[in-house]
């Protein structure tokens, strides 16, 4: 197997025709995912909480066993109690408060409308929590209704960039590897995917995805 290229380096617009499916990330990709800003708004006038919840909770070394699936927030919020003091309600208001505030990236939607109206296939691929991806389907269906499937970290107990979750979704969506472009705005995630022989893309930069699809 070849490992993929990055069409972002390589190409100055998107190659319709070497491309039957399109593969998404979410956080920064489709939906806003800003911590410091989440955390201005869940603890007003307090920058010494804020840090300290950045600090133990999105920073902490929880945060990716909730991509993972491997624990709750309930468990988790009474193990940093444990270990750092504090009040069990801050934890619990990191870790869940955010999903309410997040915001959807019309630039990253529109590269999937465009995929979409192209006849392309188009997947999504991201480390996501159950309850926060569960309410964020809810809350944005009328945005999320046009993918064709998804291959979610949480429901797998695989996270990017391990090469196994590639390897799921590429037998959940039954996609070919040397036809698939794969977007992401972590470059180690777009890595981990061209070393399966996907093609990438890294979001790295305001106004990128809308120059390149058109």
């Amino acid at each position: 197997m070849s490992e993929g290229t990055r069409f972002d380096l390589l190409y100055e617009t998107m190659p319709w025709h070497k491309v039957d499916t399109v593969v998404f990330d979410i956080g920064n990709v489709l939906i806003r995912f800003a911590p410091d800003g989440f955390l201005e708004i869940l603890f007003p006038g307090d920058p010494e909480k804020q840090a300290r919840m950045m600090r133990e909770v999105y920073k902490g070394k929880y945060w990716e066993e909730f991509d993972r699936g491997t624990i709750d927030y309930e468990t988790a919020a009474k193990a940093l109690h444990e270990e750092y003091g504090g009040d069990i309600r801050d934890y619990m208001t990191s870790m869940t408060g955010w999903i309410e505030l997040k915001t959807p990236m019309e630039e990253g939607w529109n590269a999937a409308r465009r995929c979409k109206r192209a006849g392309k296939q188009i997947w999504l691929l991201s480390n996501y929590h159950d309850g926060a991806y569960v309410r964020l389907r809810e809350k944005f269906a009328s945005y999320f209704n046009i993918f064709d499937g998804a291959t979610i970290s949480c429901y797998l107990h695989q996270i990017k960039p391990e090469p196994e979750i590639y390897a799921s979704l590429i037998e959940q969506s039954g996609l070919n590897p040397e036809r698939t472009l794969f977007i992401d705005d972590t470059l180690k995630n777009v890595e981990g995917a061209m070393r399966c022989g996907i093609h990438g893309f890294h979001m790295d930069a305001p106004g990128k995805m809308e120059k390149f699809f058109i």
